[in-house]
Order: structure tokens, then C-alpha cells, then sequence
């Protein structure tokens, strides 16, 4: 790898892509020489750690194994003074380093159940013959750390978390790249709301005869927040194609049945006993052969207006618009590399998701596309962070 490839892939000092070189830098400002004599005494911390992962940072970008970062604050806080040198060497997300910023956030801290006072002191509730008493445990001030990983993508991540950010800049070049999607791919959300039959039939004119299509001429239109999709199995003994989410699935209490009569001749069935239905063709772009799992749109969340969480089964019009987005080429680039086989892969193979993009339906892949294109390097991480809440493990 050329000096090159790695300059343009960092952001010194704050990040390399190999062994940085500005640490022992960092170390010598904020680090400490040991001293045998010195006063440090801390009891084991033994406290219960529960932390939820709906936070706002948490849910910024996903990881398998990321670790809320208010846990790791109440051992940072514990153990450390501000201005301490923290070393994480497996930081993953780098939420070491979020936490030892957080440890000078007044409101973060509070967040834990503890108290600061007007000078910075915490106290934290411990229980004292039956009461609750108060001790004094740290101070208020951020902590300065180093985080590394052997990912590359663990590093990325962890940098996009802890690097220095004007929040006004970063939101004015975010709301330019969501409105670039918007006007690329807002048409592909689209979803008519208790269309009567003639609405559709207008809804479809308008997106057969349209690249585009604005389907507000035939009605109200609702925007897509996700579609559930489901497998499509053939019958063993009458070879009928049967919509799992239809035939197996109970609405009312979310569970899948064990077994469940075919809609066509009524044998009864597991998921087991069926076999799954396949497509197959030629990737136009990459012209590789591709045999793909079939499956179908069965339900669509949508907002209108004020209201979210709107529900219905797509219609006619819902099933011409996605044949509309099949259609449509993607101008902007999008990976096609083949998935290998690898511990985690085995499952995505085998149902026909060979490609990278092939983790994606359409419309989610072109505005990822479009984002992508139009993020600069500093806005590359808000789209990553969205590719697997984007996924068919989502939609």
C-alpha cells in the first residue's frame, strides 16, 4: 500500500490507517510518567451495569459488538480523574472514546443517576444501613483516549465518532444530501392511502407513462417508511406457490405456525417441508448468471401527514411503481463485488444474495447510491451507518 492510499484514507493526526505515528505525541501531552508513590486507591468497581441501546449515539452506526457507551462511563468515571490517558486497543465503534469525552457533559453524566454539583464533583447513591447516602466518587471533565482495532471498519467507525465536528456545518451539508435523494429517489416512496379502483388505475397511467411518476394527481399519498416481504415456497404435492407471510404466519399474535394448510389443496405443511421458489437471469450490470430466493411485498408501513406507523397490503399501484424502480437505471456507482464465503455468509448465499448489492431491493439501493455520490469524505460514515438498517434485513 502506497503512502498515498494510506494519507488519503486518514485524517492525521486525529487518524491513521496504519500504526500512528502522532501517538507517542499525544502520549507525552496527555500521559503521565508512573510513579510507584503516588496516591491511587480505587475499590473494585461491583455495581450492576444496565444500559439500553435506543440511545442517539448508539444507534448512529451499527456494529455486532458494540457496547453502549454510558456503560463504560461509569467505569471511566470510577476509575479515572479528567485529564487522565485512557488505552483501548480493541475499541471497536470507539466508544471509549465517546465516554471519556462524555465524562465532562454535565446532562450525560446526570443521565446515570448521579449528582453533580456546581463544582464539578459527582456523588453517587449508595446504600448505608438502609439509606440512601450520597458519596462523593469523581469529577466532572472529559478523558483523553487512544482507540485502535485490527478492522479497518472498526477504525473508520470509531473515528467518524470521536473525530472534532462543527455541528452546523455538518448539519447543513447532511440536510443538501438528504434533499438530493429526495429529489432523485422520493418518487420510489410513494404509497396511495385507501385508494378506491379508479385512483389506482390513475396511479398507474401516471407510472407507466412518467420516469418519475407523482402519484398525488390520483389521490393521497402516504411515504413509505419499510415494506415486510416475504418468501415465496412451492407446494410438495400440488406445487402451488404459496406467500409464507400469508399461509404461516399469525397476525394477531406475531408467531409462525408449526404447521399450516396449503392454500391450494390443503395438505398440511411446515416451512421445512416445502421448497423455496427461485429466480433466475443475468445481472445486467456485472452479466454474471444469478438465481435469487423469490418473495413479494405483503404489507407496507407508511406515513400521511402527521401520522405515522400507517399500514396496508400493496396494491396494484404499489406493484407497478416497484416494477417501475426495477426498470430504472442506477447512474450513480453502487459495489457489485461477490460475497465470500465466510463464517457470517453461509445464510445470504444460499437464498441467492451472491452480490453486495444484491442485500439491497431497488429503491433502497439507489438512494444509497445517490447519497453516497453527493456525501463528501466527512459524510461517507452517515451513509455506512445506514446501510444495514437499509438491508432486506430490514425491509
Amino acid at each position: 500500500v502506497s503512502d498515498r492510499i494510506i494519507l488519503e484514507l486518514s485524517d492525521p493526526p486525529y487518524y491513521t490507517a496504519c500504526p500512528n505515528p502522532f501517538a507517542v505525541e499525544f502520549v507525552k501531552k496527555n500521559g503521565s510518567p508512573y510513579l510507584p508513590g503516588a496516591d491511587y486507591s480505587k475499590e473494585p468497581f461491583t455495581a450492576d451495569v444496565s444500559e439500553g441501546k435506543n440511545d442517539a449515539i448508539y444507534n448512529a452506526h451499527s456494529y455486532h459488538t458494540k457496547v453502549p457507551h454510558k456503560a463504560i462511563m461509569r467505569y471511566i468515571l470510577h476509575y479515572t480523574k479528567p485529564g487522565d490517558l485512557i488505552l483501548d486497543c480493541f475499541c471497536g465503534t470507539g466508544m471509549t472514546g465517546v465516554a471519556a469525552q462524555l465524562c465532562g457533559d454535565r446532562q450525560e453524566v446526570a443521565s446515570l443517576g448521579y449528582r453533580v454539583d456546581a463544582n464539578g464533583t459527582i456523588f453517587s447513591p449508595e446504600n448505608v444501613d438502609g439509606k440512601e447516602v450520597w458519596k462523593r466518587f469523581s469529577t466532572l471533565g472529559p478523558r483523553n483516549a487512544i482507540v485502535s482495532d485490527l478492522s479497518p471498519a472498526a477504525t473508520f467507525i470509531a473515528h467518524n465518532y470521536n473525530a472534532p465536528t462543527e455541528i452546523h456545518s455538518f448539519e447543513s451539508i447532511s440536510k443538501k444530501i438528504l434533499n438530493a435523494v429526495e429529489s432523485e429517489c422520493g418518487w420510489m416512496y410513494q404509497t396511495l392511502h385507501q385508494p378506491n379502483a379508479k385512483q389506482i388505475e390513475i396511479a398507474q397511467q401516471l407510472i407507466n407513462n412518467s420516469s418519475k411518476p407523482n402519484l398525488s394527481s390520483a389521490g393521497a399519498v402516504g411515504k413509505i417508511n419499510y415494506v415486510v416481504w416475504s418468501d415465496i415456497f412451492s407446494c410438495p404435492n400440488c406445487t402451488g406457490e404459496i406467500v409464507f407471510w400469508d399461509a404461516a404466519v399469525n397476525k394477531d399474535e406475531g408467531k409462525v405456525r408449526d404447521d399450516f394448510p396449503c392454500p391450494h389443496c390443503s395438505t398440511s405443511l411446515t416451512k421445512r417441508s416445502m421448497s423455496r421458489v427461485w429466480v433466475s437471469g443475468l445481472d445486467q450490470n456485472t452479466r454474471r448468471p444469478f438465481k435469487l430466493a423469490k418473495n413479494k411485498p405483503v404489507q407496507i408501513n407508511y406515513s400521511l401527514g402527521g401520522k405515522r406507523g400507517l399500514e396496508k397490503k400493496p396494491d396494484d399501484a404499489d406493484l407497478a411503481l416497484l416494477a417501475r424502480i426495477e426498470s430504472t437505471t442506477i447512474d450513480s456507482w453502487f459495489p457489485q463485488d461477490v460475497i465470500p464465503d465466510g463464517d457470517k455468509t453461509p445464510e445470504a448465499i444460499r437464498q441467492g444474495i451472491t452480490q453486495v448489492d444484491y442485500l439491497f431491493v431497488r429503491r433502497s439501493l439507489a438512494s444509497l447510491s445517490v447519497a453516497w455520490a453527493k456525501a463528501p469524505s466527512s459524510h461517507k460514515w452517515a451513509v455506512t451507518g445506514s446501510l444495514q438498517r437499509a438491508s432486506k434485513q430490514h425491509q
